[in-house]
């Protein structure tokens, strides 16, 4: 795939494009260091491949499967790739902290305008709207004690589970999240902090905002969070 070039299989396998894969590689090979194997003995195999390993813990995250068929896809047993995807993490982590447009950031009231009228453009009755905010769960194994498996339980969907709030600018890009609350991804509380800032004159613009579909709020927040 990787010598390939082929746009379509690198945003199904990796979500990112060969260009924007190549930009994080570069980062990515700063902190991932390649041990060849060759006549090591009976030892499993490694990744011998820097692209190989930052797109293992790509597809890893983007592509969810089970382990067996990583395996399958990247030829090595269940040990190796453990340790693999563990230490391809770790580098992950540390290269997107150098890379400054990998960062988590609230838009500028520039962008905010411009992405206002990008979506007035498709949708003409709706005005100085640049983003949307959306929830997600995660599932997770339960706790072992009561009082955190009824916090972390969801009696809708009888499991457990640790949510967030996403919000996202009119391109796709998450500008704002929180992660790992308990109870509903619906609730007021996991969006606290961004309703302050929607409402923050120094941090958005004046007269526009966002949308959401049903998360909670009081009427002070109904200006700057708009109801679908």
């Amino acid at each position: 795939m990787y010598a390939a070039r082929d746009r379509s299989s690198f945003v199904t396998s990796v979500s990112l494009d060969p260009e924007t894969f190549d930009l994080l590689l570069v980062s990515f090979a700063k902190h991932y260091l390649v041990h060849h194997l060759s006549g090591s003995g009976g030892r499993p195999p490694m990744i011998n491949s820097i692209n190989e390993a930052l797109s293992l813990v790509l597809h890893f995250y983007s592509a969810p499967c089970e382990g067996k068929t990583l395996c399958a896809l990247f030829g090595m047993p269940p040990a190796t790739l453990a340790r693999t995807l563990h230490k391809a993490e770790l580098a992950l982590s540390a290269a997107l902290k150098t890379i400054p447009t990998a960062g988590i950031r609230y838009p500028t009231k520039r962008q905010q305008r411009e992405w206002g009228v990008l979506i007035s453009r498709v949708e003409p009755l709706v005005r100085a709207v640049w983003g949307f905010l959306d929830g997600k769960i995660y599932p997770v194994k339960a706790p072992t004690a009561v009082d955190l498996q009824n916090a972390y339980y969801n009696g809708w969907l009888h499991s457990t589970f640790v949510t967030g709030t996403l919000l996202f600018g009119a391109d796709g890009t998450i500008v704002w999240g929180r992660h790992n609350f308990v109870g509903s991804w619906n609730d007021a509380n996991t969006s606290s902090p961004l309703r302050d800032k929607l409402l923050d004159p120094n941090a958005t613009l004046a007269g526009h905002g966002v949308v959401s579909e049903r998360f909670r709020c009081r009427a002070i927040y109904s200006a700057r969070l708009g109801r679908r």
